[in-house]
């Protein structure tokens, strides 16, 4: 696994690309835990669409057609999204 190959070389950055597009729910469950525990203390940069994965991430950055169209803490992005008020 291309993952379990980048962590064991410690990064302090680690960019993943739709880590979790060819998983199911209790797989990308699974993953996402595992991931909490060793990002400790390491930047997280994740693209994805899908939102399970903001439970890794501070901030969000919402990129539309080239554009940024949201930019913020996590928290703040989820209300917006709940409010419908947001990209």
């Amino acid at each position: 696994m291309v993952l379990a190959r980048a962590l064991m070389g410690d990064p302090p950055i680690l960019l993943l690309d739709e880590p979790t597009a060819a998983m199911d729910i209790q797989s990308e469950a699974a993953l996402i835990g595992r991931l909490k525990a060793v990002l400790e203390g390491r930047t997280l940069i994740v693209i994805t669409h899908r939102t399970s994965l903001l439970d890794l991430v501070d901030r969000v950055i919402v990129i539309d057609s080239g554009k940024v169209v949201a930019d913020g803490p996590k928290g703040q992005f989820i209300r917006r999204q709940a409010t419908g008020s947001g990209a």
